[in-house]
């Protein structure tokens, strides 16, 4: 336990935390609470959560900013609380990026100049994303700002999966399964970056349509068993020019089972070619692959239990957690790769 808690394994902490920021904000979406702090830094002009309907219709009233659902609409403590526990776990990164920056500089005759520009950058990208976090609560939540919140969310965790291995290379605690030969790293290092921006439009777009118009775009292709999956609106191609819900839900289908052949594809040529050898690597890819099939699945259900009557949102959340951590996984193994090229 113990050396766990040395200092270069800051980042790793780091990364922990973003994924949890990504988590509590899809927590926040799937109770519609995404505007229930309608102001930045401040939630109602306080920094708690415990803000009263009265309160919140005294700010609406000063501020003439109301809510997107109606003026008369009104947030309960639990969901002003989502938000409000968002917020503390990202500012909570920033602190411990600034902690880590301030140990990396007081080591800096040990540490590698590439140690301090990782910790440099992940300052700057998490001060980013607040901005985009300021952004997203200024346009309410609008789809294009939670989609590129999440980017940076991403983009800010795996680089700091990035600095943390860089930092155990430092201090000579690089693990077996992070050392890969030469020739390895050269020849996947392109791919695995292919395979990652070529998986990412897929999630991104699933996020567009789960928070597009208030969530409407997630019956675009209908729900229930057979009218709503695996067929679109009763159809295998229905009529995509009905509206934007249909067209994108439908596309979105489309590529996602498209992606999926791709993927398995990609794990059985990357299996041919490595013969047995990098196997971390092999199991890095297959994970994902399998992540990505098992995310297919629980969007099907989700899809097919609305029929109900209503979407059961927790499989809305665990949809975006695999869907980032398929992402994630790819983007690892691009990480690896970029570690032991030795000719960067």
């Amino acid at each position: 336990m113990q050396k766990w808690l040395r200092t270069h394994h800051i980042p790793l902490l780091l990364a922990l935390m973003a994924l949890s920021v990504i988590v509590a904000g899809g927590f926040v979406r799937i109770n519609d609470a995404g505007e229930s702090c309608p102001d930045w830094p401040t939630c109602f002009g306080t920094f708690g959560f415990d803000v009263s309907e009265a309160d919140q219709a005294a700010w609406y009233e000063s501020t003439e900013d109301y809510d997107s659902r109606g003026m008369d609409h009104r947030y309960s403590s639990f969901e002003i609380f989502t938000e409000w526990f968002h917020r503390l776990l990202a500012t909570g990164s920033g602190a411990v990026v600034i902690a880590g920056l301030f140990m990396v500089h007081k080591k800096r005759d040990k540490l590698s100049d590439e140690n301090w520009r990782a910790a440099i950058i992940a300052l700057v990208v998490v001060i980013a994303q607040g901005a985009l976090g300021a952004i997203t609560v200024m346009f309410d939540n609008d789809s294009w700002s939670v989609v590129l919140h999440l980017i940076f969310a991403l983009a800010y965790t795996g680089w700091l999966l990035y600095w943390w291995l860089i930092w155990l290379r430092d201090v000579d605690e690089l693990p077996s399964w992070a050392i890969l030969s030469q020739t390895h790293s050269s020849e996947e290092k392109k791919n695995f970056g292919i395979f990652t921006l070529g998986s990412l439009p897929v999630l991104l777009l699933g996020v567009w349509i789960a928070t597009g118009e208030g969530g409407i775009y997630n019956q675009g292709c209908s729900v229930g068993w057979w009218q709503g999956w695996p067929l679109c609106q009763g159809e295998v191609i229905p009529d995509i020019m009905a509206n934007m819900a249909v067209l994108a839900a439908w596309v979105h289908r489309v590529a996602v089972l498209l992606v999926a052949i791709w993927l398995v594809k990609g794990y059985l040529d990357l299996k041919k070619r490595l013969d047995g050898s990098a196997k971390y690597l092999q199991l890095i890819f297959g994970l994902a692959t399998i992540g990505f099939l098992l995310n297919i699945a629980v969007g099907a259900l989700y899809v097919i239990l609305a029929g109900s009557g209503e979407f059961p949102e927790w499989l809305s959340l665990v949809h975006l957690s695999l869907g980032s951590d398929v992402i994630l996984l790819f983007g690892l193994g691009y990480t690896l790769c970029h570690l032991n090229d030795n000719d960067e």
